[in-house]
């Protein structure tokens, strides 16, 4: 039976949906829905973990009738009792890891196992990450069987008359941090855990490791898993470059599309594995370029004199533009960038909480009310309305003036010696 979300919750997420999908990202893709159970069918969301809060966000945006709970680490509510609040709120609840408080609060998870059981019984559907942490490359962690023993634990409950269903699901990113970038999620194939009633009761670590093993084969043949991580800065460099974008072009994919990106790049990985690349010359390349701050493109296709002209012109006559959308833009955008003590992608998540659930409504409230002193109340609350289609002008202003200065400096440095090395990588690089 489908359970009636509160306005409140409604109106909430909503404006989380039209910042996420409308503002931060660029393109959200969720990817076979019709694999999620129906609601009310008790469903344990196994899944991948690269992008900490933001991970969790892309199930609650591609779940229209129900309200997901999800298990979170546990010093996501430490850092302020208001948002801790919000945060049970919305669904979540924390898991505490050896590393929280030294591990003296392991013993409150029991708590957290046994209000997501039950809420499995009552249909329920709980997003756990059995990796625990998040990952910061594309990779596949190791799984605790925490997640298993939940479902087999719901089912024993029922007196194993519930079937507990698992639902391997992954997330994938074009890029982990920064604007305007593209999130998918992808549903895999709902896992029955009743053929394993009767082990379980036997050997449940058993039962456990056999339902962890098909859930971990659908993640990895879903995800972009590298394996190689030794060579893992170099594979992601060419993935991310004109070699990845001409791989997927020769395969008959739109490498500016997401889902396709994510079919080729598999591919590729597989290949260059097979192949036994020598990563030398790609990374003598990558290091050059990264010591001088240039980016492949410049190499490959140097910027044209009129082309960058033009660019710096159309920067000098929307500069007035670009002045007045730096408020409240540069405080949305780089003040929360700058809480340097949180590891890169708890610094993304950290930026989303932030200004979707405090900067944003501070912002809109500040400027209707400072403009419509200055001019009209009217005014000042059209200025206020405007406040998305500011941010993402300024934003993209930004990355022009970036590329702009950074093309100037290209035309300026004697960068010959880039070329052999470019040479050297691609000769490097045999892909069929």
């Amino acid at each position: 039976m489908k359970k009636k979300r509160s306005l409140a919750y409604l109106l909430v997420k909503t404006h989380i949906r039209f910042w996420v999908n409308g503002i931060f990202y660029r393109h959200f893709y969720a990817l076979d829905k019709q694999n999620i159970p129906q609601d009310g069918t008790p469903t344990l969301l196994a899944m991948n973990h690269q992008n900490a809060l933001n991970d969790a966000l892309g199930v609650l945006l591609s779940f229209n009738d129900r309200k997901p709970h999800f298990i979170a680490r546990a010093d996501a509510f430490d850092i302020n009792p208001l948002f801790s609040k919000f945060l049970y709120w919305v669904g979540l609840l924390p898991a505490f890891r050896m590393q929280y408080k030294s591990g003296s609060a392991l013993d409150k998870n029991s708590s957290t196992f046994e209000i997501s059981e039950q809420s499995l019984l009552d249909g329920d559907s709980i997003l756990i990450f059995p990796e625990a942490g998040h990952q910061t490359i594309h990779w596949l962690g190791f799984f605790s069987l925490g997640y298993t023993r939940m479902a087999f634990q719901a089912a024993e409950k029922s007196g194993f008359e519930k079937d507990i269903f698992i639902l391997p699901a992954i997330n994938h990113y074009s890029k982990y941090n920064g604007l305007k970038n593209d999130m998918l999620v992808r549903y895999g194939t709902p896992i029955s855990t009743k053929p394993w009633f009767e082990l379980y009761k036997s050997r449940p670590r058993t039962a456990c490791r056999q339902v962890n093993r098909l859930v971990r084969a659908q993640l990895r043949s879903m995800m972009l898993d590298v394996q190689d991580l030794p060579n893992y800065d170099d594979i992601d460099f060419i993935r991310t470059n004109q070699w990845g974008d001409d791989f997927a072009r020769q395969k008959g994919l739109n490498p500016n599309y997401l889902p396709d990106k994510l079919t080729s790049d598999k591919e590729l990985v597989k290949q260059l594995a097979e192949n036994h690349t020598d990563y030398r010359p790609v990374r003598a390349y990558r290091e050059a370029l990264e010591k001088h701050r240039f980016e492949d493109r410049q190499v490959l296709r140097k910027s044209s004199l009129v082309g960058t002209f033009l660019r710096a012109l159309l920067l000098v006559v929307l500069a007035p533009l670009g002045l007045l959308a730096t408020w409240p833009s540069h405080l949305l955008w780089y003040i929360p960038i700058k809480f340097n003590k949180l590891d890169i992608l708890m610094q993304a998540t950290f930026q989303l909480a932030m200004d979707v659930l405090l900067l944003v409504p501070l912002s809109f409230v500040i400027t209707w009310v400072v403009t419509g002193l200055l001019t009209t109340w009217w005014i000042g609350l059209i200025h206020a309305l405007l406040i998305p289609a500011l941010c993402v002008f300024e934003w993209h202003y930004c990355q022009l003036l970036q590329r702009t200065w950074k093309d100037i400096r290209f035309r300026c440095t004697d960068t010959s010696f880039l070329h052999p090395l470019r040479e050297k990588a691609s000769a490097a690089i045999f892909l069929k």
